[in-house]
């Protein structure tokens, strides 16, 4: 079987932490977006903020994680020491197009709600980057690539927020858009056939609940015969409890004997169902969310909870090549890490140090980076940016084993899901 090992970005293990608070801009209607179809390229005009003769800045943005230590035990590295050895090599093997890359970092207190707000006026209308890197959840891309017009490569890319960017902007992941491509892999070979189907997510995912779940659903003949969304804070956990055990009680009534568990509501809701005898089949729409709760350190039902659970997800490989050659450069230039990265983190116990997460963050983001960045040539303007993303093609991302593909219709990388299952030997998700 393949492992599978909790992914970067981002939201990466992030998620549950990012959750405490609602983090992002408003956006406006973009009157010229479409509905279906290939989406409408943003605005690009030939302006090159932050970029010199020999310099290009970015802006890196990366979690800081201190202060949910009280809720939680991760600790994802060094971000600032992994990114600054990637783009020291990028820089000693002469740079982009003889520009070196000068970092402006921004750390963003994940329990604090003004801080993503606080980080994007620091990088866009202080330090006024060429682009914004690194892990970006929910709506926060917004902040840089509408608000501001500044380039952004990261992040949820979904359709609707795409169509509101005023700058390019190029990601990994699609936001949850890529569950409405995929809930076919939850109905393969009839698996819901005569099936009870609940459905639950979180307020701020309300829409990737009701526009695409469901409809999905939908369409491959499975009606839900319940569907909750929770609007309790995560930060005030009796509120949690109290409502997840409404919403539970309501499945179990409704005979629901398979709930699809979508977005960040994965790390909350099998912790609630552990309070109850109600043992449903759990499908999530996002891995990464469900390993926030196989990655536990405290004592939990996984193997009655997950009993054949399942979770999309994007097939990874931590021994790939490129990200094994990104980690072992990374290992050399940072002394204390000698040794620590490139062992899969999915191989460690649970509530370990995870270093390779912040640089397997700065490895992502970095080459998709410096690909795009590479092909827009000398001439490195927003209009030569987007137009490289659009035609850079087949690209293999550090620890993906489907390659990206970038062309105008897909700035995310359009990387193929597939479906990993619940393992009660290695008590984690893994592909056949």
């Amino acid at each position: 079987m393949e492992r599978i090992r909790p992914r970067r970005r981002a939201a990466l293990l992030v998620a549950a932490a990012a959750a405490l608070v609602a983090a992002g801009c408003t956006a406006e209607k973009k009157d010229d977006a479409k509905a279906s179809g290939a989406p409408a390229a943003p605005p690009a005009a030939k302006v090159a903020p932050g970029v010199t003769d020999d310099a290009i800045k970015i802006g890196v943005v990366y979690p800081d994680l201190s202060s949910v230590k009280q809720f939680m035990k991760i600790d994802h590295g060094d971000y600032e020491a992994a990114y600054k050895a990637v783009i020291g090599r990028i820089n000693d093997a002469g740079g982009i197009n003889g520009r070196k890359i000068v970092p402006v970092f921004g750390a963003v207190n994940v329990a604090s709600p003004a801080a993503a707000q606080e980080t994007c006026v620091k990088l866009t209308q202080d330090e006024k980057v060429f682009a914004v890197v690194g892990t970006l959840n929910a709506n926060e891309p917004l902040c840089y690539a509408q608000t501001n017009k500044t380039a952004v490569v990261g992040g949820p890319l979904t359709a609707k927020n795409y169509a509101e960017a005023q700058a390019p902007w190029f990601a990994t992941e699609r936001g949850g858009d890529e569950v409405g491509d995929s809930v076919d892999l939850f109905t393969a070979n009839n698996a819901l056939a005569g099936k009870k189907v609940a459905v639950i997510g979180v307020v701020n995912e309300q829409s990737l609940v009701n526009e695409i779940v469901v409809p999905s659903l939908q369409k491959q003949g499975v009606t839900p015969v319940e569907t909750a969304i929770m609007d309790a804070s995560f930060r005030d956990p009796a509120a949690v409890s109290q409502q997840l055990g409404v919403f539970i009680q309501k499945f179990q009534a409704s005979g629901a004997d398979t709930v699809v568990v979508v977005g960040g509501m994965g790390g909350e809701f099998p912790k609630q169902l552990e309070k109850t005898s109600y043992r449903p089949r759990l499908l999530f729409t996002g891995f990464n969310q469900a390993a926030t709760y196989t990655g536990d350190a405290a004592a939990h039902d996984f193997d009655g909870v997950l009993k054949d659970a399942a979770a999309l997800t994007a097939a990874t490989k931590w021994d790939e090549p490129t990200n094994q050659a990104c980690l072992t450069d990374i290992e050399t230039r940072v002394p204390e890490l000698k040794g620590k990265l490139t062992v899969d983190p999915a191989t460690m116990p649970a509530g370990e140090p995870t270093p390779q997460t912040s640089a397997g963050s700065a490895c992502l983001y970095l080459t998709l980076f410096q690909a795009i960045a590479d092909k827009a040539g000398k001439d490195l303007t927003y209009e030569s940016f987007q137009n490289a993303g659009f035609t850079l093609g087949p690209l293999q991302l550090p620890g993906f084993v489907d390659k990206a593909d970038y062309t105008r219709q897909t700035p995310h990388g359009a990387i193929p899901m597939h479906l990993a299952r619940y393992s009660p030997q290695q008590k984690k998700f893994v592909l056949p």
